[in-house]
């Protein structure tokens, strides 16, 4: 473009500068009288060396166009480039606004992300009741996400098959209905997910575009599948859909597997607490059973039962009789309990025309009951041991005197003797049996009365 507007300026400035010295030389021609050739012209060249001047006028100016031409050249080149980068200033700004405004779209999409999945892993870590938990979360993610379906899979104890525990959509629950399960490892992203132990996205657009044939699921145009793990164990896998072309994203992913980890560590803690909650019931039986075991003996020891009148105590050696007289006292029964097991009760009466029990006595005498439980229970464990002690003690003695001779026959009667005596038994017989050659044996008893 440039050496185009030079060469045009040239040749404009030669072919201007030109026509001056050709009219003068017509002018001198037709003053002299001479014929119009061109050998008129050269002897007027000749006779006139002024013409020189003028006729070399013509290369100067065109130096002068060449100059012009150059320069006007360079204006416009710096003019279009001028052009040219306001042009680029401004695509580039208008591209800086569109990315701005996606930028602001997408951070705003995630911290909305982050607010839901924060939400929801805030309110499934407050339920410890698993199935509750299961059905609360899948809905929250639905409601929180804009999700057309949610679905938590959880794998079985064999590792074989991802069963469907919960789901938000209405064809989730149909799929719940029918038991629903995906063996691991073999169909679709959630069997995928559920052996590999990694998030997977499909979608139905793109060069790795899937086909959904799910008739329980028509809408669903992408889908999204998260593994729940505890202990870099996969326990189970968080499937959501979308009835949107190309819905989800890696950035999807790191968000959501952030929620999938809070559900799993929910999930495995109500777990747990299911399981505390049966170990502890399962305690609290075993309790009451070896109390009842333990007093039991204790019912044929002792008196079962003390009365307090004006008196004083009076021994009863029968059970609180709790329907005596209601109608004309005020009674009130309280049961004494040592680990949730009833060892005994205690009935308190007052007569009609004095004021009922209240609830500040009733608490006072609940308090001291409970003392009361715990008292006969330490004095119980106390005498039980005592009684161990007792048994060991006498176990160690009578062993002390067996070992105390090397004669049999004096062994025997020791042992006879201190059986008899320690046990408190009428008779006692030790049969020394010898084996014969053939197989029968004599006895020989000794006898101590």
């Amino acid at each position: 473009m440039k050496r185009n507007v030079a060469l045009l300026y040239t040749a404009f400035g030669g072919l201007f500068g030109t026509l001056f010295p050709l009219l003068a030389s017509i002018w001198l021609i037709y003053q002299g009288g001479y014929p119009y050739t061109l050998n008129s012209f050269y002897l007027i060249q000749e006779n006139n060396p002024l013409m020189w001047v003028i006729d070399t006028a013509p290369f100067f100016l065109g130096i002068f166009a060449l100059m012009g031409g150059i320069r006007q050249a360079r204006v416009l080149q710096l003019n279009q480039e001028l052009n040219t980068h306001v042009s680029e200033q401004k695509q580039l700004s208008d591209q800086l606004t569109e990315l701005k405004e996606k930028l602001e779209l997408s951070v705003e999409k995630q911290l909305g992300e982050l607010k839901a999945a924060a939400q929801v892993a805030r309110e499934a870590s407050a339920i410890h009741d698993l199935e509750r938990l299961l059905e609360d979360t899948v809905n929250l993610i639905s409601e929180r996400f804009g999700f057309y379906h949610a679905g938590i899979f959880l794998i079985d104890e064999r590792d074989e098959y991802a069963i469907l525990r919960a789901a938000s959509s209405e064809g989730g629950k149909w799929m719940l209905a029918r038991n629903h399960k995906l063996p691991v490892g073999k169909v679709g992203i959630v069997g995928y997910v559920a052996w590999k132990g990694e998030p997977r996205i499909a979608l139905d657009v793109g060069e790795d575009a899937v086909f959904f044939n799910n008739p329980d699921l028509p809408q669903t145009r992408s889908e999204m599948a998260l593994p729940l793990k505890v202990r870099q164990r996969t326990i189970g896998v968080l499937d959501v859909q979308s009835t949107d072309a190309g819905a989800f994203t890696e950035e999807d992913i790191s968000i959501l597997q952030t929620l999938a980890d809070q559900l799993a560590l929910a999930i495995d803690n109500a777990r747990l607490f299911t399981e505390t909650q049966l170990t502890v019931k399962e305690l609290d039986a075993l309790n009451k059973r070896l109390v009842t075991q333990a007093w039991r003996p204790y019912q044929s020891r002792y008196t079962t039962a003390y009365k307090y009148d004006r008196l004083g105590v009076i021994p009863t050696g029968e059970g609180v009789e709790t329907n005596s007289k209601t109608d004309q006292r005020h009674q009130l029964i309280l049961p004494i309990q040592f680990r949730g097991q009833t060892i005994g009760s205690i009935s308190l009466e007052r007569e009609h025309d004095r004021p009922a029990w209240t609830s500040s006595e009733t608490s006072l005498f609940k308090t001291v009951v409970d003392q009361l439980g715990l008292a006969l229970e330490n004095a119980r464990v106390l005498e039980d041991m005592q009684h161990r002690t007792e048994r060991e003690r006498l176990i160690s003695d009578i062993s002390t005197r067996l070992w105390a001779s090397a004669d049999i026959n004096t062994i025997v009667r020791t042992a006879v003797h201190e059986i008899g005596t320690s046990f408190e038994v009428s008779d006692a017989v030790i049969h020394l049996e010898i084996p014969s050659y053939h197989g029968t044996g004599s006895k020989q008893p000794l006898l101590i009365d």
